[in-house]
């Protein structure tokens, strides 16, 4: 009977696979990248829909020296849905990124102006790239 369990260890994630052979068990690991947070706030879950992915976390904040809106993970930029000079609001879709052949809707957590969107449809991104620019 093969069992599966997710661990943390030393602040990395594991999916280990248990399988019980006469009274003895085997441990197979396979390490999982570890998520990059911006905000402590924030929760990461791996097996999740992508509605729950994309919703704000946090309450409106309007940025006071100029918020970024940063990739949340590695991918292409499908589209940008935003343009410099725009007023955005909190929870409002500015790019959908495509990440291991899923669209992913960037959802921004702060109001303000567009200041630079710093990417174009096409774009290779890394996690935490800056997308766009807020003043």
């Amino acid at each position: 009977m093969d069992r599966k369990f997710k661990v943390r260890v030393n602040g990395k994630e594991y999916t280990v696979e248990v399988e019980e052979l006469g009274g003895a068990q085997s441990i197979q690991s396979v390490p999982t990248p570890e998520p990059v947070v911006e905000n402590e706030t924030k929760s990461i879950q791996t097996q999740s829909t992508v509605e729950e992915k994309t919703a704000p976390k946090q309450e409106a904040a309007s940025p006071s020296s100029g918020a970024k809106i940063v990739a949340p993970m590695s991918g292409i930029v499908l589209k940008v849905l935003v343009s410099a000079g725009q007023k955005i609001n909190s929870g409002d879709k500015v790019a959908i990124l495509e990440a291991m052949k899923m669209e992913n809707e960037i959802i921004s957590e702060f109001s303000g102006t567009v200041k630079n969107v710093l990417v174009k449809e096409g774009d290779n991104v890394d996690t935490g790239q800056v997308l766009i620019e807020l003043e």
